[in-house]
């Protein structure tokens, strides 16, 4: 029997490999990264990674990519992605500890951390009288995927009341979501903003959520609050936020994620003190220092539990609705 060509692209040491083997070798035959060839990528009948547009136009024979992103709009965004590919991502492998950088960063704001990291280098004891605290805060979180609801779930232990913000409409089933005290769909946005101490971005990159958060919008929360974004950084126009922080209007934000990336040099965001600035860090995964092991097993563990299927004729899991873009 003909065996089915695989291609890794991540980086995985031995003993992923040795799994991979193990497991699927008498069905699959495996290229791993550093022996791609563009025979490899031609041959591949399924890549697990991020292979690039032009990889992906070569692969004749392709059938099935499997991310290890949670965010698949760089596939969505293809005019012409291959009909007859199946798109799958890593949803599930970073709610965890994209739910510890979100609030850590929001103590960190609350309690003025930053400031007394730079009095620290100065050998300054000065104390700061801020001593904001999450406990009893209403929270609105945007999206209600893996994310959203190991988010939710962490704040209440801080006693807050969670809401939770769907893109798409909210079935009955899913009004009571355990993580959250109340879930609404996009209408209810405006109104919700008003209500909130912390929003907390973390929608896909799609159509209706670029430029969701508009200055309008961002204007229109109470004058103490906090934005954080985790999920896309289309989701808030920076000239607009850089509008609403210089005036005033915000307490600080938390930003992982830019509509340009790398956050030029010359942007303002760097100089504001109210601001946390990450490089796109929220959820490690592969990669140089920014990698972290908990989250790459359970990442290896999806693509190795979607491989069994794929094999075993059953429906994968975290297929990407490309016309939805997530």
């Amino acid at each position: 029997m003909k065996k089915i060509q695989v291609l890794l692209k991540p980086q995985c040491n031995e003993e992923i490999q040795n799994q991979f083997a193990t497991k699927f070798g008498d069905q699959c035959e495996f290229t791993f990264q550093g022996k791609e060839t563009e025979d490899a990528i031609a041959a591949a009948e399924v890549v697990i990674g991020e292979p690039e547009e032009e990889e992906i136009l070569k692969a004749e024979n392709l059938r099935w990519i499997q991310l290890t992103w949670a965010g698949a709009d760089k596939y969505t965004k293809m005019k012409a992605f291959p009909t007859g590919v199946t798109l799958t991502n890593a949803s599930g492998a970073f709610g965890k500890i994209i739910s510890e950088y979100v609030i850590g960063n929001i103590i960190a704001l609350y309690r003025e951390l930053p400031n007394y990291w730079k009095n620290k280098q100065k050998h300054l004891w000065v104390q700061k009288r801020s001593s904001e605290t999450i406990y009893g805060k209403n929270i609105l979180i945007l999206g209600t995927g893996d994310i959203g609801r190991n988010i939710a779930y962490r704040m209440k232990a801080f006693e807050t009341h969670v809401t939770g913000i769907k893109r798409t409409a909210v079935p009955e089933h899913l009004q009571q979501m355990k993580e959250f005290d109340e879930v609404y769909d996009l209408t209810a946005l405006d109104q919700q903003l008003q209500k909130a101490d912390i929003v907390i971005g973390c929608l896909p990159g799609t159509p209706e959520t670029k430029g969701l958060l508009n200055y309008e919008r961002l204007y229109s929360m109470k004058k103490d609050a906090i934005l954080v974004n985790v999920g896309r950084g289309s989701l808030i126009p920076t000239e607009d936020l850089i509008r609403v922080l210089e005036e005033g209007n915000l307490k600080g934000a938390v930003l992982d994620v830019f509509e340009t990336e790398p956050l030029p040099e010359t942007s303002p965001l760097w100089n504001m003190e109210n601001v946390l600035i990450t490089p796109h860090i929220a959820g490690p995964s592969f990669g140089g220092n920014a990698g972290n092991a908990e989250v790459q097993a359970m990442i290896w563990n999806i693509c190795m539990e979607n491989m069994e299927r794929y094999l075993n004729g059953k429906k994968l899991k975290n297929i990407v609705r490309l016309k939805d873009g997530y």
